[in-house]
């Protein structure tokens, strides 16, 4: 069971719960009811954390409002309440912005892809933390300084094995002795160095739960998390309590990606065998003591995950918007230390960036050129030791080797002289070729641009982005290509125009962001920054100085 405190989300939570409770087979729920549920409501700790999104809170209430709200008895499958709010990370097919909508629970991780399918999917968390692969695309991953998470998976947070960074030796690695025969074999392997003695083990051999009883992709399933993948069990549908399969459980655990094995660990400081298997989804535990509704449980893997990845502290903004500002996942600034190619694979033998009149790509960046981390891949060991290539540019992914390069300091962000506006808003400085977004009065983030030069310079004042004509893609031009001082550019991308031919937008053909102005005019931010500009709603106010 989760170990946190049973959370209500807001009195809207409340009065959804006494609605579904009143529509259930037609029977209008008693004022003694309501008032017991209400009674309950006031005894738990109230905590202000919505739903990221419309689309995940029904697949939250299909299978846990029913606990909540005591209609079922049952372990929960995502918890009693979002853990975080709704935020956004990178994931390189997710359009338009190659970042998606997240939230963390305690069990599992909400997202969604695709903002034109809204479809809802469960991430493959237990695969990331026995890996240390964060999955940034569909093929890419960041491993970066990363390893499996030293979290324990079963019992109490204390214990030393087995932990996720430990499943690595067995992940995806089935036992070579089973076969379709051992269907009906009881489970009685035990973890790594937890061994006990075969009489001590003898009573598994005798029960039911720990036999196998199914073969998935060559590993065995017990008994007990069988049953419970496929339990039917009271559910919300669409507003009314019924009796259903719970969830279908290729989407809420997916395939085992280690064996089932016995483990002696502490659950609640009382030493007791646990049995736990490895899915893609999630972690399942088979507790014998326990109560007979909660001897099979779901790990804390949502939990585990935002301790790993965020030190347990992702952005708490309650408007996904501000946590795609805040979160601690935001691409770094580099600049570079030596002369440096920029190449179309992580190898020093790729090509270089390919540049034409009309897409002039920078090819290669001179000493102290900026350069916007947007993830960090293993390629070639140009020099020993080092194979770790930064991916700076997508579609087409442009690389450059790690060596040459070092982490900037970001310079204080000068105060704007308008700070009244609501919400969030955008600011530019022209003095120091930065841009800033503050919500409210609270600056929660700045990065470098590149601004108009002498004879082009950026409008100054307070405006608006317009709506209307916002390009996700467009082909600039203007002056006079003829006489030298005209420009023809293709696939300039997120474009937010904010007074006139004024606008912020992607650049690729330059890497002097914060050094010096570049621009006949607009405001050049790396084509990341751009785009987390062009996802703020048209209106949001702009203040150039």
């Amino acid at each position: 069971m989760s170990k946190r405190v049973f959370a209500v989300i807001g009195v809207t939570f409340l009065q959804l719960s006494l609605l579904l409770l009143t529509a259930f087979d037609g029977v209008t729920v008693s004022t003694v009811r309501a008032e017991e549920i209400k009674a309950q409501t006031a005894q738990v700790q109230t905590q202000a954390v919505s739903f990221g999104s419309k689309a995940f809170e029904p697949i939250w209430q299909r299978t846990d409002q029913p606990v909540a709200v005591k209609r079922a008895e049952r372990s929960w499958y995502w918890g009693p309440a979002p853990l975080t709010n709704g935020l956004y990370e990178g994931y390189s097919e997710a359009p338009p912005y190659g970042r998606r909508l997240v939230q963390y629970f305690d069990k599992a991780r909400m997202e969604i892809n695709n903002p034109s399918t809204n479809q809802v999917t469960n991430g493959l968390l237990v695969v990331e933390l026995i890996t240390g692969r964060v999955q940034q695309g569909d093929k890419t991953f960041d491993e970066k300084g990363l390893v499996g998470a030293d979290v324990a998976v079963a019992g109490d947070p204390s214990n030393p094995y087995p932990t996720y960074r430990q499943l690595g030796t067995i992940f995806n690695k089935s036992d070579p002795t089973l076969s379709s025969a051992s269907v009906g074999t009881p489970i009685t392997r035990q973890w790594y160095g937890n061994a006990r003695s075969s009489a001590d083990m003898e009573q598994y051999k005798t029960d039911p739960a720990s036999q196998i009883a199914r073969l998935e992709g060559g590993f065995g399933i017990p008994r007990a998390f069988w049953d419970f993948m496929n339990q039917r069990g009271t559910v919300n549908s669409n507003g009314r309590f019924e009796e259903q399969v719970i969830s279908e459980w290729r989407f809420s655990v997916g395939l085992p990606v280690t064996e089932a094995y016995w483990a002696t660990v502490n659950v609640g400081g009382v030493n007791k065998d646990v049995l736990f298997q490895a899915f893609e989804r999630r972690m399942l535990t088979y507790t014998p003591p326990n109560p007979t509704a909660y001897q099979v449980e779901m790990g804390n893997v949502g939990q585990h995950y935002v301790q790993w990845r965020y030190q347990g502290q992702p952005p708490k903004g309650s408007d996904p918007l501000v946590n795609l500002f805040t979160t601690s996942a935001q691409p770094q600034w580099y600049q570079t230390t030596e002369v440096l190619n920029i190449r179309t694979a992580p190898n020093s033998s790729a090509s270089l960036a390919i540049s034409s009149q009309t897409r002039p790509f920078v090819t290669q960046l001179q000493v102290g050129d900026r350069l916007k981390v947007l993830r960090a891949v293993h390629g070639q060991e140009v020099e020993p030791g080092n194979d770790l290539w930064y991916r700076i540019y997508e579609q087409p992914d442009l690389f450059v080797y790690s060596k040459y390069t070092q982490k900037l300091d970001m310079p204080a962000f000068p105060a704007p002289p308008r700070t009244t506006n609501k919400g969030l808003w955008v600011a530019v400085s022209l003095s120091t070729q930065m841009m800033a977004v503050y919500n409210n009065q609270e600056l929660i983030f700045s990065t470098l641009v590149a601004t108009g030069r002498q004879g082009f310079e950026t409008v100054k004042g307070d405006f608006k982005a317009i709506g209307g004509w916002r390009p996700l893609t467009q082909t600039m031009e203007g002056g006079n290509r003829a006489a030298g001082n005209g420009y023809k550019l293709e696939e300039v991308r997120n474009v937010t125009y904010f007074f006139q031919d004024f606008a912020i937008h992607g650049s690729y053909w330059h890497a002097k962001f914060g050094l010096s102005p570049q621009s006949h005019g607009c405001v050049n931010a790396t084509v990341y920054d751009a785009g987390l500009i062009h996802q703020l709603p048209v209106g949001t106010p702009v203040e150039v100085f």
